[in-house]
């Protein structure tokens, strides 16, 4: 079956000998990173925090990013949209940025689009960044936006002027929603903007969930990444809610690096968890193949 990844962030993907490498480089010694201690929101975010205080260079931009494709490939992926908040660097800006991961997408062995995400935790200002960046620059596959960034920083609702001036640009929306029980009430403002995918939403209400079926949005569920950042017992896991009532879904990683998974781990994890058939998973992939993002 052929498979796809809607949802998976790039600093989040690197690989463990690289990210070493790298920190030996700029640290002089290999610092502690312990995927296992990821078990909170929190240390997540601590973790990445740590991964993105590395002061790259261009050359390693694209070494990564060719990295990250090959290793999708490898597990079999045939499209892949990569989401990259962008940065700065050494000797690189932005843009340049940006322009070394759609480099690397000309040289993959598969089709792969670019996502740019807004952190939702750096405010209002820096997302006005990205969206001038975008509307001055043409970006080589860029198709759509995606706020995300701990969710219990910022609110939803001061990032929609922001994401409709991308939506009138012709760029698809992703959000993260109900990642935290906190933010059910938020949920209310995601589903009335009616992005075009939600990544995650393990907390809502009955009521939240009717309106996303009728609205056509697809749910990126990121299953490894839920179960390690909740006490959720794997049975629990709303997907299953979501394939019985008929929602659309997406099996995504959200981060290989972080949560130690791929496209076929998550798909195989689900499915033993479940006792979902490999008729039933085709079909879920087939249909989310229906929502991958192309710029109108």
């Amino acid at each position: 079956m052929d498979k796809i990844e809607l949802h998976t962030h790039f600093s989040g993907c690197i690989r463990f000998k690289t990210l070493q490498e790298l920190i030996i480089r700029q640290f002089g010694q290999n610092q502690e990173i312990d995927f296992q201690k990821c078990t909170t929101l929190e240390q997540c975010f601590k973790l990445f925090g740590k991964i993105n205080s590395l002061n790259l260079k261009l050359e390693d931009v694209r070494r990564i990013a060719d990295e990250i494709f090959q290793d999708f490939y490898s597990d079999g992926v045939t499209y892949l949209e990569i989401r990259a908040t962008p940065k700065k660097g050494q000797d690189f800006d932005q843009l340049q940025y940006l322009n070394a991961i759609s480099e690397a997408i000309n040289q993959a062995k598969f089709e792969i689009k670019l996502i740019v995400a807004i952190d939702r935790a750096k405010g209002i200002d820096e997302a006005q960044k990205t969206l001038n960046l975008v509307k001055q620059n043409k970006i080589q596959h860029l198709v759509g936006v995606d706020l995300c960034g701990h969710p219990g920083q910022g609110h939803f609702s001061q990032y929609k002027p922001i994401l409709q001036k991308f939506r009138d640009l012709g760029y698809k929306i992703t959000v993260h929603a109900g990642e935290l029980v906190q933010q059910i009430e938020e949920n209310n403002d995601v589903i009335e903007f009616q992005p075009d995918r939600i990544g995650h939403l393990i907390y809502f209400t009955e009521e939240q969930l009717k309106k996303i079926k009728n609205l056509n949005i697809l749910i990126e569920v990121c299953f490894s990444s839920n179960l390690f950042t909740t006490n959720m017992l794997p049975i629990s896991h709303p997907v299953q809610q979501f394939i019985s009532q008929g929602i659309p879904i997406a099996i995504c990683t959200d981060d290989t690096l972080c949560f130690n998974t791929t496209v076929t781990k998550e798909i195989e994890l689900i499915k033993s968890t479940f006792g979902y058939s490999d008729e039933l998973i085709s079909s879920i992939l087939k249909q989310s193949l229906n929502y991958k993002f192309k710029r109108e």
